[in-house]
């Protein structure tokens, strides 16, 4: 049986970003600025089979979820969500929402806080660049111990964009 995924963009004053649905719930929220190709490549990595819907009604929960964290009405999100994912990189990915929004923690210590070694920070990482679902899972919280961040997977401007929003609230 093919396999629908509703997709919507969301734009709310200068964010821009696209979020993909399966029947299970959430599985993708993109880079902002929104970029089709990049949700799109996703999808065909992750679930080569299904066909792409837009849909903005079906996806309008999760819009209003967005919408409120970016007005800073909301401090997380919470809806189902389907990951695509190892194990290591789901644990990774879950563990994120212990950090309290507007906080950081380094590669070194989310690998303490899960149970691994410090020096698992790289893997950590790698795990990170992988998350799917951007601002639910805050993985622009977890920031090098010594130097200015190197890489995003929604960009370094975003992630900028994303600890702005969040200390600006403190």
């Amino acid at each position: 049986m093919l396999q629908i995924l509703n997709y919507s963009q969301i734009t709310h004053n200068d964010w821009s970003f696209y979020i993909v649905s399966s029947d299970q719930g959430l599985c993708f929220v993109g880079s902002s600025p929104a970029s089709k190709k990049e949700m799109t490549d996703w999808i065909t990595a992750h679930f080569p089979e299904a066909e792409l819907s837009e849909d903005d009604r079906a996806l309008e929960p999760y819009r209003a979820e967005f919408i409120a964290y970016l007005n800073k009405e909301k401090q997380s999100l919470v809806f189902n969500t389907h990951s695509t994912g190892t194990l290591f990189q789901k644990k990774v990915w879950n563990s994120l929402n212990a950090i309290p929004y507007g906080e950081t923690l380094t590669y070194s210590e989310l690998a303490s806080l899960i149970g691994y070694s410090p020096k698992a920070a790289r893997a950590i990482g790698t795990a990170l660049a992988a998350n799917p679902l951007l601002i639910v899972n805050p993985c622009h919280r977890v920031v090098p111990k010594s130097s200015k961040p190197r890489a995003f997977r929604g960009g370094l401007a975003m992630k900028e964009k994303l600890l702005s929003l969040e200390q600006d609230t403190k």
